[in-house]
């Protein structure tokens, strides 16, 4: 069997393993409610939120056109892409240390719990990532030979990387800028033609990043609920880009002590210099997400399988299956019903079985980061008969808003015996992250009798007592 075909059965194999066991969370469902649009909707909301992923949301809207939207379609294209992107990497393992290396950096990449995590997510991330890989196997032969078509290749994948996502994109180019210069160093003259033909090729392919950057300059409030870095945060950067602190840390140690002095190893050692440039912006800027820097992750893997190629056989597959072992958590945590964060599925035990005819449901009106997934929760979750969402105008990502229009004041409520409150987070008010009218309407009428509370779902029932009685 070809080296790079046993990665990618083990990177296929982990993808497809209870791929709709995890219920789609908030991201998920941003693209799921994104793809159902009709194609002058979803312009219009890129106008309004979500300009960097219109992108991406047009390609799975033409998928989705034929697959459909069940939470396996709108998953395989991240697990085909996390596949390809695990012989990219044993490509680039191989070529920089021969079929030994190629394979263990493959099989690295395919067993971290965070490639199999982000295989299993309605995002762009997979894609990112397998455009990564393809970026540095492109500057990696550009270096060693330039050629007009891996040039070209390269300005491909860049620009591919940059559309999906700018940020990753931006960050991958500032990491092959570092590599670049570093490689250039010794050689002086002689390297300043190919130096220069990088730059020009890196200049094509930054532009769609650009001007994704700059059209959606002014939507802001994407990345404003995120905290700035701390010493918190730098303690939890293994556990938050590997999904396992133990994985991370083994992967990062042998990271260190596979760079050599090798133009190659240099180059990989630059795309991993990405993670050190967010996390000092993210000091002093909202900007510091692990999921942010996935575009590392090949080069960790051939850097980390760079080290166990340079000791003994047995040590290398002892360290390989301590990495398997320490990993088999993170990929259990990770394909439970809230292994994506969110407990979507608990909404139609909570609510089915105790809906009564004349129930309704509301909706809070704000949240720091995923204000739109409650709704979206209830309307994939919850199968008729279920409580009406009275005070919905219009739905949610239409005319160019992202959540739902609602009557003013919540006067379209009626007089309902009872009140279901859906909600993102578990707080000690249902009614906290409502419009003052409508916070005001409902807790002069209602009183909470229960309440359900799971990862990033809250759920609450209201009843009318009987003095409040119409």
């Amino acid at each position: 069997m070809a080296s790079w075909a046993i990665p990618a059965l083990v990177a296929l194999a982990l993808g497809l393993w209870r791929l709709t066991g995890p219920a789609l969370w908030a991201d998920e469902l941003a693209t799921w409610g994104a793809v159902r649009l009709s194609w002058s909707q979803l312009w219009h909301l890129a106008g309004s939120v979500d300009a960097v992923l219109t992108p991406y949301y047009v390609l799975m809207k033409a998928y989705a056109t034929v697959a459909g939207t069940s939470t396996a379609a709108l998953r395989l294209p991240s697990v085909a892409a996390s596949t390809v992107a695990a012989v990219v990497v044993t490509a680039l393992g191989r070529r920089l240390g021969g079929t030994r290396m190629g394979l263990l950096a493959g099989l690295l990449f395919a067993i971290l719990p965070v490639t199999s995590r982000y295989a299993q997510e309605a995002r762009s991330y997979a894609l990112v990532i397998l455009g990564a890989a393809v970026a540095v196997l492109c500057l990696v032969r550009l270096l060693e030979e330039p050629s007009r078509r891996l040039l070209t290749g390269y300005a491909a994948a860049v620009g591919f990387v940059g559309l999906l996502h700018p940020l990753n994109g931006l960050l991958m180019l500032a990491g092959h800028a570092v590599a670049v210069g570093w490689w250039q160093l010794p050689r002086r003259a002689e390297g300043w033609r190919t130096v220069r033909r990088w730059v020009a090729a890196a200049g094509v392919g930054v532009l769609p990043a650009l001007a994704l950057a700059v059209w959606g300059a002014g939507q802001t409030a994407q990345v404003s609920w995120i905290a700035l870095v701390n010493l918190s945060a730098l303690q939890a950067f293994p556990e938050r880009l590997f999904h396992s602190a133990a994985v991370g840390g083994l992967v990062l140690v042998l990271a260190v002590l596979g760079v050599r002095r090798a133009p190659a190893y240099v180059c990989l050692a630059g795309a991993a210099f990405v993670p050190m440039v967010l996390l000092l912006a993210g000091t002093h800027l909202h900007v510091w997400v692990a999921r942010y820097v996935l575009v590392v992750l090949p080069a960790l893997a051939v850097l980390a399988a760079s080290a166990l190629a340079h000791v003994g056989r047995s040590s290398a597959v002892v360290a390989f299956c301590l990495a398997v072992v320490l990993g088999v958590p993170a990929h259990v945590t990770i394909r439970a019903h809230a292994g994506h964060s969110q407990d979507s599925y608990r909404i139609a035990s909570v609510i089915g079985p105790r809906y009564q005819p004349g129930d309704v449901v509301v909706f809070p009106d704000s949240h720091p980061s995923i204000p739109w997934s409650p709704r979206d929760i209830y309307e994939r979750y919850l199968p008729a008969p279920r409580p009406p969402d009275v005070l919905r105008v219009a739905p949610q990502r239409s005319d160019g808003r992202f959540l739902a229009t609602e009557c003013p004041d919540a006067n379209c409520l009626g007089t309902p015996p009872r009140v279901w409150v859906v909600g993102a987070d578990p707080v000690a008010d249902p009614l906290r992250d409502m419009a003052p009218g409508k916070r005001r309407r409902i807790s002069d009428s209602y009183r909470v009798v229960q309440r359900w509370q799971y990862p990033l779902l809250s759920i609450s029932l209201l009843e009318r007592p009987p003095s409040s009685a119409p």
